[in-house]
């Protein structure tokens, strides 16, 4: 993590938010996802196309995570990954990636259009990771999210509420 992150604090969990979203992750009364719609009510193109933007999705992921892997310190290698597939509440999300840096997410809209937002905050891999999305011509299909007034802060509270099976160092 960047050192404005842990300096002089330890990151406590807060019992709330956690015993919140695991009531949430264990709930039975599941909701129709986005992804299913898509599936059987999506034109052509977009039941050809949307396995292809997450399919690329996960190449730029999985680059990604390679690249904070050889990072000197443990403390930025840490990240937060979330199969929002498996949230039985969530409608729309597929997948996130959260970094001391890097936001990631991974989406099916309403209308059946799988999408892409991201956000950096002094990513040390920035440029890198710009390259992979023109390269793989996702600009189409992808945002770049209006920054977090304070990403520090919004990545200092998501490790404060997410279970720690979602939190890995690589």
């Amino acid at each position: 993590m960047k050192p404005e992150i842990t300096r002089n604090t330890q990151i406590t969990k807060d019992k709330a938010a956690l015993e919140q979203i695991e009531t949430r992750l264990s709930s039975t009364k599941s909701i129709y996802k986005n992804k299913t719609r898509a599936a059987q009510y999506g034109s052509n193109a977009q039941q050809s196309f949307n396995p292809v933007i997450q399919g690329m999705y996960f190449a730029i992921l999985k680059k990604t995570k390679e690249l904070y892997k050889g990072l000197p310190s443990k403390e930025d290698r840490i990240i937060i990954e979330l199969n929002n597939e498996q949230d039985p509440t969530d409608s729309h999300g597929l997948y996130t990636l959260i970094t001391p840096s890097f936001f990631f997410y991974l989406e099916c809209s309403i209308t059946n259009q799988y999408r892409i937002e991201y956000q950096f905050d002094h990513c040390p891999f920035e440029e890198e990771i710009k390259t992979l999305i023109d390269r793989f011509a996702m600009r189409s299909y992808s945002t770049e999210a209006v920054k977090q007034p304070d990403y520090p802060t919004f990545f200092r509270n998501c490790l404060a509420c997410q279970p720690d099976r979602f939190i890995t160092h690589l």
